[in-house]
């Protein structure tokens, strides 16, 4: 039986590996023990943090006492360190090479220049190599961090207003930052899965933002969100993307934006993608990403080829809240779709500082079979996150 090692996820991953003929070695932050870790394993090592130095002094103390046979995260904060400690101690799962050109996006530019995924970017290291950058892009830029996630110390800059707010917010430490062209037109993201090189398309996520910010509101995938042969574009893009990088494993989330009949790459991440996007492609095409993934590894006789039984929705999608609503108020306006997640907190302090996904307090995840009963929950739920506010 092999012994994989985990290193962090959201509690409820820990469902998608029983059966799979392996045994289970998770490094978690002790705050992120649940009980759905603790129902797969009882070989648990809580850890302070996911930084390299400290895993691999877990790791060193692990290996006295067990081999390992694969290494994998699915967590933001775990891809880069289990890929290093992939190739440092020749344990097999992740590409380190691969992996840094997902996470850090000033090499991704540089790794696509002088292909059809590149745009024009630089990495600034100053403040006024960002204003020069800017004057060179009037229609406007992003400027970001280079390793940063989801919408966290993103920023939209028109004009040198702007960017000293975006600076403000970021503070000097930040530098360098990542600046690159605005790109225009429709964003959506990609999640793809590669199985030993064979790579796959199985969505193509529609995104709504909240109001003017890079905060995300809702995720949805509906077959008649695209046409055929837009998505027939999109996802060829999308293969040669994967192509050209060499990616060999596991699932990605690319996103993009559609401007006409061009399609320009915002940035590629070598995870499930965030907001149970994951669960909104298991909802619609039966295919768990997690747990398909490490199937590939199993010696167990048909793992690879166990499909979801939850494969019975044409749509599906999840809102996000940023002020708490009331949950009996929240069934309330959903009896006609299918309820398969709800999770509401408390507020959140907020500071002076641009929305982002870290700002959230709940989501909802809605399936259905009726198109006209899910796109008017949808309505529904955007009503009321706007009279939460």
């Amino acid at each position: 039986m092999k012994n994989v090692l985990l290193i962090g996820g959201h509690d409820e991953t820990f469902n998608h590996y029983a059966g799979l003929g392996f045994t289970f070695t998770v490094f978690q932050l002790a705050d992120s023990v649940g009980p759905h870790l603790r129902a797969l394993t009882d070989n648990i090592h809580t850890v302070e943090d996911f930084s390299y130095a400290t895993l691999r002094v877990q790791v060193e103390a692990l290996l006295k006492v067990q081999p390992i046979d694969l290494i994998f995260s699915f967590t933001e904060d775990g891809l880069l360190p289990a890929a290093r400690l992939g190739q440092h101690f020749a344990i097999a799962g992740m590409d380190l090479p691969t992996c840094q050109v997902c996470i850090d996006k000033a090499q991704m530019r540089r790794r696509l220049e002088h292909t059809e995924f590149a745009i024009a970017s630089s990495l600034c290291n100053t403040s006024q190599e960002a204003e020069h950058f800017l004057e060179l892009h009037p229609a406007g830029i992003v400027v970001k961090a280079p390793q940063g996630s989801g919408s966290e110390n993103v920023f939209i800059v028109n004009d040198q207003a702007s960017l000293r707010d975006a600076f403000a917010h970021m503070g000097e430490s930040c530098l360098p930052v990542l600046a690159e062209e605005y790109l225009a037109g429709l964003e959506v993201s990609i999640e793809t899965l590669t199985l030993n090189g064979t790579h796959q398309v199985l969505a193509i996520t529609r995104k709504q933002l909240r109001g003017s910010s890079l905060a995300e509101e809702q995720h949805i995938i509906a077959p008649d969100s695209f046409p055929p042969e837009l998505h027939e574009a999109v996802s060829g893009y999308c293969l040669r993307l994967l192509h050209t990088l060499n990616y060999q494993h596991g699932p990605c989330h690319i996103e993009v934006k559609i401007d006409g009949p061009r399609v320009h790459l915002i940035e590629i991440n070598n995870r499930v993608g965030g907001g149970y996007i994951g669960l909104l492609v298991e909802l619609t095409t039966g295919v768990d990403l997690f747990r398909k993934t490490l199937a590939f590894h199993s010696d167990e006789q048909g793992a690879l080829a166990v499909t979801s039984d939850t494969s019975h929705y044409a749509f599906a999608g999840t809102h996000i809240f940023y002020h708490p609503v009331a949950v009996g108020t929240l069934l309330s306006q959903l009896q006609d779709v299918d309820v398969v997640r709800l999770i509401m907190g408390q507020a959140k302090p907020r500071p002076r500082k641009p929305l982002t996904n870290d700002d959230m307090v709940g989501l909802v995840v809605i399936a259905s079979q009726d198109c006209d009963a899910f796109y008017s929950a949808l309505d529904r739920l955007e009503e009321l996150s706007t009279n939460a506010q």
